[in-house]
């Protein structure tokens, strides 16, 4: 993303669903402000550190209730899909 600013390439908004290190997301682990870990001003300014298990464990709960978020809307796709394949049959 130009300029790390969330305008992305056209100056329209950001692209994609966040998961980069412009967007704070799961991809960067403990540099995002997804998981309140970082101050948002980039990544590469942070030192590294390793999380606590509590952190840890908010971080992969976090990323659980999002992947059951995604799989309930693939599986809702699928059924619509397959509910209008049998009208057309």
């Amino acid at each position: 993303m130009p300029g790390m600013d969330k305008t992305g390439p056209f100056g329209t908004g950001p692209l994609g669903r966040g998961l980069g290190p412009c967007g704070g997301g799961m991809a960067w682990p403990g540099r995002g402000r997804r998981f309140g870990l970082g101050r948002g001003d980039g990544w590469g300014r942070l030192p590294f550190r390793t999380l606590s298990p509590d952190e840890e464990k908010s971080l992969l709960d976090q990323q659980k209730n999002w992947l059951e978020t995604q799989l309930q809307a693939v599986s809702e796709r699928l059924k619509k899909l397959e509910d209008s394949g049998k009208k057309d049959a």
